[in-house]
């Protein structure tokens, strides 16, 4: 059984969903991105890595990721990646403080399912993310249902959102700015 699979039937709050994001909704989430200039970007809810490896590929030789997966199996299937833009952190999003300065991330591309989250961590995550974000930085989150919109408009200067029907199950995206 595939990693990810087993670990959604273990804990689906988790994971969010019993299979891993497509590359179609990989595309659209990184679709705006300026990957020509050095880049600072911090993943959430990294998974197995689908979104990581799109990252990587698409990233300056200069630019640098930090990607989060709470989920210790998961987590090892990061190491994977052999490459000195990347580090991995095996912790919670509400500690983004303690692995990236203040001010200093130009995106964060999350897939935590925020839907599962309680209310006071996900206010604890966003907050974080709005520290670590520099000016005009960028959230980018997929979800399944539009439940956390006014909690991202009520948390960011600037919300949009997108969909596809190209995601197994199909997903809103939210690009949010500072």
């Amino acid at each position: 059984m595939k990693t990810f699979l087993k670990e959604a039937i273990k804990n689906i709050r988790q994971t969010g969903s019993v299979v891993e994001s497509s590359a179609h909704l990989s595309e659209m989430m990184l679709s705006d991105i300026s990957f020509g200039k050095n880049l600072q970007i911090v993943e959430l809810g990294a998974g197995t890595g689908n979104m990581t490896k799109s990252l990587l590929n698409k990233m300056s030789p200069c630019s640098k990721l930090t990607s989060f997966e709470i989920n210790p199996h998961l987590f090892d299937k990061l190491s994977k990646f052999d490459d000195d833009r990347l580090v991995n952190v095996n912790d919670t999003a509400t500690k983004l403080s303690e692995y990236v300065m203040d001010q200093s991330v130009d995106y964060i591309i999350s897939g935590l399912p925020l839907a599962n989250i309680n209310v006071t961590e996900k206010a604890g995550i966003l907050d974080a993310c709005i520290r670590i974000l520099k000016p005009y930085g960028s959230y980018i989150q997929f979800q399944y249902s539009l439940n956390d919109l006014g909690l991202l408009k009520r948390t960011f200067a600037y919300v949009n959102c997108d969909f596809t029907l190209r995601n197994f199950p199909p997903a809103f995206v939210y690009y949010a700015q500072k």
